[in-house]
């Protein structure tokens, strides 16, 4: 199977007793940070994580099974057969047969219909290669205020999950008031569905490098809960750019400070990445995405990784201890981070407070997700 960087032939994926990629001889990009240019094969037991990290799962994942199991296997070879010139980022599989149909963003968020995820879902399930279990989807959609066509991740969310919509354009409203990059996002009026712009695409439409914390750490999607803060930050300190290194490690500490407030357990190792344009060399922080309240759904719900060797709602001695040893920040630097958060929830609750719906259901959810929410350290 031919792997394309940013369109240009790169490399050969297959399977044989394990999975093999060679780069070809005139390989001019790296396909991941973790597997530089050279002669020698990259082979792995397992599908590497760099071709692992935009897999569909959970709902798209099943939608595409039952669509195509009876004309191709579907394991990872299969999968990636049928989805490879569609998936997320610069990487892609085999070539693009088919063009990408273009729809218009202020139909997706102001339409009537009630079934427009799952009318959605049919269209283009096969065109979106984006991880995570949450139904979502992979759009291209016209932005009348740029009259560009722009890519989006389009969420819904299931009856389990009542109001996850709303639940994260909030969340996300909170990570921006306390002073963090955040990718364009919208809510739809109906409050189905959340719709997010990509931020791994130039303004000129080339691919910028995206990878998660799964794949600099050398794991799996399926092990995305099993490492720490602590890793994190030692990634973040051995790939980031040196000009990019303290601001990176700043932004990464101030959303764990807002996970801890927002209560959002599923801070986990995919939710966090680096985007560069050529390699490490110019490697920064990705925005913050794919915040919400768990605590919501999961009255006991933890954080998704570990800190001082436990998973639970740290007390502030906790955080204040990682900062310093393993941040590397100063009591000041500390203070100024946890005073924008708790600012940054209290700003959030008023938005809420003042949101404009007559739809008694959201009211009462908006009042619990309020009640969820923590604008200080436990004492």
């Amino acid at each position: 199977m031919q792997v394309y960087v940013n369109h240009a032939e790169t490399g050969t994926l297959s399977k044989e007793e394990k999975f093999i990629f060679n780069y070809d001889a005139k390989a001019q990009d790296i396909v991941s940070l973790t597997m530089p240019i050279r002669s020698e094969s990259w082979s792995s037991q397992e599908l590497h994580p760099i071709f692992q990290m935009n897999m569909p799962e959970g709902a798209l994942r099943e939608a595409i099974k039952n669509h195509f199991a009876k004309i191709e296997k579907m394991d990872e070879m299969g999968l990636l057969k049928l989805i490879g010139p569609y998936v997320l980022g610069r990487v892609k599989f085999e070539s693009l047969a088919t063009p990408v149909e273009e729809l218009k963003l202020d139909d997706i968020l102001s339409s009537a219909k009630e079934n427009l995820f799952e009318e959605l879902m049919e269209r283009f399930a096969l065109r979106s290669g984006v991880s995570g279990v949450q139904p979502k989807l992979l759009l291209t959609a016209q932005n009348k205020t740029t009259m560009h066509f722009e890519h989006y991740i389009v969420k819904s969310w299931q009856a389990e999950y009542p109001q996850l919509a709303l639940n994260e354009y909030f969340c996300m409203r909170a990570i921006q008031h306390a002073g963090l990059e955040t990718p364009e996002f919208y809510l739809s009026d109906d409050l189905s569905l959340f719709v997010m712009k990509r931020f791994d695409i130039t303004d000129d439409g080339k691919y910028l490098g995206f990878e998660d914390m799964c794949v600099l750490t050398g794991r799996g999607t399926e092990d995305k809960y099993e490492s720490s803060y602590e890793e994190v930050v030692r990634v973040i300190k051995d790939v980031v750019a040196a000009p990019y290194r303290k601001e990176a490690i700043k932004s990464l500490f101030t959303a764990l400070i807002m996970n801890h407030f927002l209560r959002n357990g599923d801070g986990h190792l995919k939710n966090y990445g680096v985007l560069y344009d050529n390699d490490y060399k110019d490697a920064r922080l990705a925005p913050i995405y794919d915040v919400i309240t768990t605590t919501c759904y999961i009255k006991k719900d933890i954080p998704a990784l570990r800190m001082s060797d436990a998973k639970l709602w740290w007390k502030e001695k906790t955080y204040k201890t990682f900062a310093k040893l393993n941040c590397g920040l100063t009591n000041k630097e500390y203070e100024e981070i946890v005073d924008s958060c708790m600012q940054a929830i209290v700003m959030t609750k008023r938005e809420m407070e003042i949101y404009d719906c007559d739809d008694a259901a959201v009211k009462l959810f908006l009042e619990q997700l309020s009640i969820c929410w923590k604008d200080q350290f436990d004492r």
